[in-house]
């Protein structure tokens, strides 16, 4: 029978709609459910004339057969196959949830290993969050480091919010959320949505002091992974565009660098961006790149890698809602180190864009490995903080200099100042005797 063909709600054999009768729950040729009002007959039974036009008279047809005049001409002996063998090949009249076989060609209903808000298949093996997958990745009596998952909010007070980094950390670890504070758990620094990776919790307010004082001084170091679209022709760019709040409407979420129309309040920012490898994301061209950011503005690397003409893949935001076919954004926070005395403190979150994690990315040129890299930089950045800590433990050598000599010129200030008492006491001495 050709797709289509029969009048709306009547029941092609073996053509019923996936999920619309259960398996066995209707003998061959029965009424579809629903068909008849509640209470009408006995369970199994049927009036006689009850039946739509065309449908099968129960009793009627040995199972296996069907009723001669109720297929189109040029169909199939209904008598060379099964009822469910007899349409396995044609193409039911139409598709609410496809075969587990087929491609859908468009998506009705997400599946539970798609993001609700984009309805993409998202990588062999990667799972949406829930509260119960809290990766943990150091933990001390002073600190715990999570490695967040890519679409959950660290915190929220909304009702509707039944997924957040904050409802994981309540139930992995309830006896350490603190009533005394508005989330149970004091959140050191802040991660996008869409954002995953390393991201530090205090479990006292001492050990909060100590990390706010290493980001307010600048003495903390983040690493990024991300994947943009392009390739990026400079293997190093320093990108240094002041960012601020975008006031245009529609787009009050959004950051923007300075310049740009509607742009206020904007602050100086940088970002060191080192090229890994080149590639394609679903064909398309990709450069997986390692973003390290010297300032911490919202939306920082999104801004500054959309500025330069290399949107991070899956930004749904920065493009507009264009980018949407990924399962996700491609920023990853991939390293926190903190210069804590008496031991520094440092996580790694593993690199999610690899090909065995996701085969949608195809690198082809590598110039440098993420672990090369990063050694790199940390080697860097330890070489410019011992040159910042010598440097002030020059400046403090020079103050104690000029400490030392201010009280030296005062001190001799009051030997002058007691010789000439003593003269003075001579003098009048010698007056008083003459």
């Amino acid at each position: 029978m050709e797709p289509g063909s029969m009048e709306p709600g009547s029941v092609e054999p073996g053509g019923v709609e996936p999920g619309g009768v259960e398996p066995g729950g209707m003998e061959p040729g029965g009424v579809e459910p629903g068909g008849m009002e509640p209470g009408g007959m006995e369970p199994g039974g049927m009036e006689p004339g009850g039946m739509e036009p065309g449908s099968v008279e129960p009793g009627s047809v040995e199972p296996g057969s069907v009723e001669p005049g109720s297929m189109e001409p040029g169909s199939m002996e209904p008598t060379s196959m099964e009822p469910l063998e007899m349409f396995r090949d044609v193409k039911p009249a139409r598709c609410v949830e496809p075969a587990r076989s087929v491609e859908p060609a468009r998506c009705v209903e997400p599946a539970r290993s798609v993001e609700p808000a984009r309805c993409v298949e998202p990588a062999r093996g990667v799972e949406p969050a829930s509260v119960d997958s809290l990766k943990v990745l150091y933990q001390s009596c002073d600190y715990i480091i999570v490695d967040k998952h890519w679409d959950i909010r660290i915190d929220s007070k909304m009702w509707y919010e039944k997924r957040t980094v904050q409802k994981q950390l309540g139930l992995r670890f309830p006896e350490l959320a603190d009533p005394g504070t508005y989330y149970g758990f004091r959140f050191c620094h802040q991660l996008d949505y869409s954002t995953s990776g390393v991201l530090c919790v205090a479990l006292n307010k001492a050990a909060a002091g100590r990390v706010y004082h290493c980001f307010k001084d600048r003495r903390a170091t983040k690493v990024y992974l991300a994947l943009v679209r392009g390739w990026v022709e400079e293997e190093m760019m320093s990108l240094d565009f002041s960012i601020g709040e975008n006031t245009t409407e529609g787009r009050t979420h959004m950051m923007c660098i300075q310049g740009t129309d509607g742009c206020e309040n904007p602050k100086p920012c940088r970002t060191h961006l080192t090229v890994l490898e080149y590639g394609a994301y679903d064909g398309g061209p990709v450069t997986k790149v390692l973003l390290q950011p010297l300032t911490g503005r919202t939306h920082q690397l999104r801004v500054h890698c959309e500025a330069v003409g290399h949107p991070i893949v899956g930004d749904y935001t920065y493009s507009l809602g264009a980018d949407s076919a990924p399962y996700r954004m491609m920023l990853h926070a991939h390293l926190l180190h903190l210069p804590l005395q008496p031991l520094p403190l440092q996580a790694v979150a593993p690199d999610p864009f690899t090909t065995p994690a996701d085969p949608r990315w195809r690198p082809q040129r590598c110039l440098r490995t993420v672990e090369g890299a990063v050694e790199t930089l940390l080697e860097h950045r330890a070489a410019e903080e011992r040159t910042e800590r010598e440097e002030k433990e020059r400046r403090q050598r020079e103050e104690r200099r000029k400490q030392q000599e201010e009280r030296r010129k005062r001190w001799r200030g009051r030997e002058e100042s007691e010789e000439q008492r003593r003269m003075c006491q001579q003098w009048l001495s010698e007056w008083t005797d003459v």
